[in-house]
């Protein structure tokens, strides 16, 4: 709570029940909550998982409250509007209200809000935390008021909300939920929109984690064609020192030109004093296969590849201690798979939900390819890119940060990019496999004497430098014993002995 927030003090006099507010924004054709036979997404797996109360450092039980929206094109659609939308990405800016709204509407002072999103609701997801980082938190009575001020935050180009000209002009009574002027009666001075804003609104909220599956936007047509919804022009990709934690699992081998990731990048905004720190916990990891893989919703009769698997619980892993999941929920999704199932990897399963059962063959499986020539995907790729296929680029994302009337160029270290131990397993393990990505100009370097392995591409002072992530040894959180939550590394009870042994002589 603020001690200089009108708002915070007006919810705290009514009384409120500290919690944890979660809000999981599927991808595109995904939802979890329409009763078919349907294969899971990583986002409706992490919503499943969660327990109804969480622990806290100091042994306080915690309410945990989740909050599920489908991804754009489902609900009950035409076909027309479901590929329209599917294509096109309608319905984002509609997604980002309705999760803003839900928000709105519960949060107290010292609760904790948690945002996660696959695909098209990982960039949902991404900009709902701009929208609440650069404008803050609303009431619900100033609700009938968003319209105009997310009309204003979406329009604001490369400035930041507060430097725009709608926040800055005087704020007329009857505006913003103020009074309408009267006859006779002199007008009060509210001075700026933005100056008012700050004494009704939660402009102080942070955001404990946004995690994401490969953040993707409105695409669907070139690169260089505005979009429908305008929805690619308010997503930011410079992470705000608001959001404390930050964690984007990343798709190596989608080649479609249409679905380029949107990567995080720190600037000098979220560093501390000594400008070398950063405020943020960013991790972005890159993992082998394509977008649906690592987002846990490709075809569950024919996907007989792990990845999924593998993406989902190096999410989990990261949200050790902040966020606490159900042993027995996760018994379905990962432990009773371990080691044996009534399935075969190699086999396609009979129904889309049959995956669910099927044993963990880690990085070893089939990957389909998103954009081969089987499908039309090529053919959006090229209108995207000119080409039939791209490789993404890891390492040599561009992005510049404006200081002053200088343009400077973020480094790559400033990423915070590292690659999944299962891609080398899957290089080592899989005839003919090499990721796209890498094919030209990367080398991997083995660990040796405790030193950490890692990607490399050029050499000397010029050369970019991937690390191999490192699966943690989580010990057990104290406070959650007796409890049925998960008190380890998820991604170790399945990971492979000799990645595991190898990893284990790595120093830290």
């Amino acid at each position: 709570m603020s001690s200089e927030c009108n708002a915070c003090t007006s919810v705290q006099f009514s009384g409120n029940v500290k919690k944890r507010l979660i809000v999981c924004c599927d991808g595109t054709f995904n939802s979890a909550d329409t009763g078919t036979d349907d294969y899971s997404s990583n986002v409706a797996r992490l919503c499943r998982v969660i327990s109804n109360f969480g622990i806290s450092k100091t042994g306080e039980r915690i309410p945990q409250v989740v909050y599920y929206q489908s991804g754009v094109g489902t609900g009950s659609l035409t076909y027309v509007d479901k590929a329209r939308q599917g294509a096109f990405g309608g319905s984002l800016a509609e997604n980002v209200c309705e999760a803003y709204n839900y928000l709105s509407n519960n949060w107290g002072p010292g609760d904790e809000i948690f945002i996660f999103g696959f695909s098209r609701g990982a960039y949902t997801a991404r900009s709902l935390a701009g929208v609440i980082c650069q404008v803050g938190l609303l009431t619900p009575l100033l609700m009938d008021n968003f319209f105009e001020i997310y009309s204003a935050y979406k329009n604001r180009g490369n400035q930041a909300f507060d430097e725009t000209t709608w926040a800055n002009q005087p704020l007329v009574p009857g505006e913003l939920g103020t009074v309408p002027p009267q006859d006779g009666v002199p007008p009060p001075s509210y001075g700026t929109r933005l100056q008012h804003l700050r004494k009704v609104a939660h402009l102080h909220v942070n955001i404990k984690v946004v995690g994401v599956w490969d953040t993707v936007g409105s695409v669907g047509g070139p690169n260089w064609f505005a979009q429908a919804g305008e929805d690619t022009t308010f997503l930011s990709t410079k992470l705000s020192p608001k959001i404390e934690n930050a964690f984007h699992a990343l798709a190596l081998d989608e080649s479609r030109g249409n679905f380029p990731p949107t990567l995080w990048h720190i600037d000098s905004t979220c560093m501390q004093e000594d400008g070398k720190t950063p405020k943020v916990n960013l991790k972005q990891c890159w993992f082998p296969g394509y977008h649906s893989d690592v987002g846990g919703h490709g075809q569950g009769s024919v996907d007989t590849n792990s990845v999924d698997e593998i993406a989902f619980s190096w999410m989990c892993d990261q949200l050790f201690g902040l966020l606490q999941l159900s042993g027995t929920a996760l018994q379905k999704y990962i432990l009773l798979r371990i080691g044996t199932s009534g399935i075969d990897t190699k086999n396609k399963s009979i129904r889309n939900l049959s995956a669910d059962w099927r044993a963990i063959a880690w990085s070893n499986g089939e990957l389909a390819d998103t954009n081969s020539f089987t499908s039309l995907w090529w053919l959006s790729s090229l209108v995207a890119t000119a080409k039939p296929a791209y490789h993404r680029i890891p390492g040599e994302t561009k992005a510049y940060e404006k200081i002053g009337s200088e343009k400077k160029s973020i480094p790559w270290r400033q990423f915070n990019e590292e690659v999944h131990p299962s891609v080398i397993h899957r290089v080592k393990n899989r005839k003919g496999y090499m990721p796209g990505p890498f094919a030209k100009g990367w080398k991997y370097v083995e660990s040796t004497n405790g030193a950490r392995a890692y990607w490399i591409k050029g050499s000397g002072e010029g050369a970019i430098v991937l690390n191999e992530y490192l699966i943690p040894k989580l010990g057990e959180f104290d406070q959650s014993v007796g409890h049925d939550h998960w008190q380890s590394s998820l991604e170790r009870t399945f990971a492979p002995k000799d990645v595991v042994d190898k990893q284990d002589t790595v120093q830290q």
